[in-house]
């Protein structure tokens, strides 16, 4: 990419400011898809610093992004995100658990050496809580981020890394009766402790009751405990994602709850429940009472997620207003897909509503020729190139078609999910990249200008608009599982 700036700020071609905005910095980049064919095998190698399928999961998980080796020049985010990321890591290593086991084996651990043993604000540290992002003090990004957010490290601002961790030991453990005994593997947690793979299990569930028994609605919720922590402590972190229909921003004051944080923490309480019904863990009365836990979650998340508006979908999520009471966040988005992964849905009596998710889904203003955009088009603050306001992400379009091949009883969710994967194969192949996200829009493409603006409602500059990470573990890893299981 070739950078050149403008030195006043202008209205880029084909960009819309919201009420209260105006065009703070404008800069763009020049792009050219590379002539070779994108390689995820290489790319999973280079995540994972393996020289080989048999190294894959030998030298740690995968981190999140990395620069491409075709471009010499880049914009000024690439490079970020070269660490270990909690969420990242889990999902890239329960996609491709089929196939390197040893990553989600390693992955497992290492964060389990980094769980939570204590409160520490600055951290957002909590006993049994999984860390989000993984840097050492030392690092110049940590170093930055610490003078001007003041978090520490590692900075466990997720909320959803937890029940993943749930999921994924559970998936890794399921693959054969042998690695079960994975839960009596030895580590030594960040206090120099020796534990074994189950307490970390009990120490990461614990965690996520403590959240929800502390919820009045038995939700798991999030809320930064720091002034400048990440105010959406979700998969879609950007700070205006979790938004009302008019574009108002979510209420951070209080606790927000995102839709497919439920789902996969109704799941992650069934997984848990399974692994405490073994004879390595023999907590029967506790796995009992997480089923029970899991069910009474599953209905809340009908009875507070479901509206009836525009045909009836999941909205992302639910904010409180100022004196606690719980609204929804009723805006169409991406997030509504990822119930077709979870267990809440299954079973004849929601057929229905599963059906119903899959003709929004597949919508105008859902679908666009790359995928499942993460906003629909007719929402207030939808952008086609905004981070999580319109754009296309390829793991969020992979993971929705992964949940749909689930219900294989109607041949239309197969034939979707096959839609799907077509789609995000030929976005690679046509980018020549495996980027971040891509534009949300009419045309394969991806961002090549980076737009800031000033909001004056929220009283904050808003970058609506950058290039993307160029090879994304999680793209990587949805491509390399679409591709294994076409060739089945």
């Amino acid at each position: 990419m070739v950078e050149h700036d403008n030195k006043q700020p202008k209205i880029p071609d084909n960009f819309r400011l919201l009420d209260g905005e105006k065009i703070y910095k404008f800069r763009s980049y020049k792009f050219s898809p590379s002539i070779l064919k994108p390689s995820s095998l290489n790319e999973i190698y280079r995540l994972t610093a393996a020289t080989n399928e048999y190294e894959v999961g030998t030298n740690g998980p995968a981190i999140a992004a990395l620069s491409s080796e075709l471009h010499s020049v880049r914009h000024e985010n690439q490079g970020l995100y070269s660490v270990i990321f909690g969420r990242d890591s889990l999902r890239v290593a329960i996609d491709l658990v089929d196939h390197y086991p040893k990553l989600a084996k390693v992955t497992i651990q290492k964060l389990a050496e980094l769980q939570g043993t204590t409160y520490n604000t600055a951290r957002e540290e909590e006993p049994g809580r999984i860390p989000h992002e993984v840097r050492l003090a030392t690092d110049p990004i940590a170093i930055r981020l610490t003078k001007e957010r003041g978090w520490g490290w590692p900075y466990y601002g997720s909320v959803d890394a937890t029940p993943e961790f749930i999921r994924t030991l559970y998936a890794y453990c399921k693959i054969s009766d042998h690695n079960i005994h994975f839960l009596s593997q030895k580590y030594i947690d960040k206090n120099g402790q020796n534990k074994t793979i189950a307490d970390a299990l009990i120490s990461a569930v614990d965690w996520m009751q403590k959240r929800m028994q502390n919820n009045p609605q038995g939700l798991l919720e999030f809320k930064s405990v720091l002034k400048h922590g990440i105010e959406n402590q979700v998969w879609k972190d950007s700070w205006d994602a979790y938004h009302h229909s008019d574009g108002k921003i979510a209420n951070h004051e209080q606790g927000v709850a995102s839709i497919e944080v439920q789902t996969v923490s109704h799941d992650a309480l069934l997984d848990a429940a399974d692994l405490y019904d073994t004879d390595i863990i023999n907590k029967h009365q506790e796995a009992s009472q997480l089923r029970e836990q899991a069910k009474l979650l599953a209905k809340n998340i009908i009875d507070i997620f479901w509206t009836d508006d525009k045909g009836g979908y999941f909205v992302i999520g639910t904010d409180r207003d100022d004196d606690g009471n719980l609204r929804q966040l009723k805006i169409r988005t991406s997030n509504m897909g990822h119930i077709f992964n979870s267990r809440v849905l299954d079973g004849p009596e929601h057929a229905d509503k599963r059906l119903v998710i899959l003709k929004q889904l597949q919508s105008p203003e859902m679908l666009s020729i790359s995928g499942i955009r993460t906003l629909a088009s007719d929402e207030v603050r939808y952008r086609e190139g905004a981070y999580h306001n319109g754009s296309v992400w390829i793991w969020d379009t992979h993971h929705i078609a992964k949940g749909a091949r689930r219900h294989n009883d109607n041949p239309e969710f197969i034939a979707f999910a096959n839609d799907l994967d077509d789609r995000i194969i030929h976005v690679v192949d046509t980018i020549g990249e495996f980027p971040e996200y891509i534009k949300g829009g009419s045309e394969i493409a991806i961002n090549t200008r980076i737009i800031d603006v000033y909001d004056s409602k929220a009283e904050r500059i808003n970058r609506v608009e950058q290039p993307p990470q160029e090879v994304q573990a999680w793209t990587v890893a949805a491509i390399l599982a679409t591709k294994w299981r076409n060739s089945r």
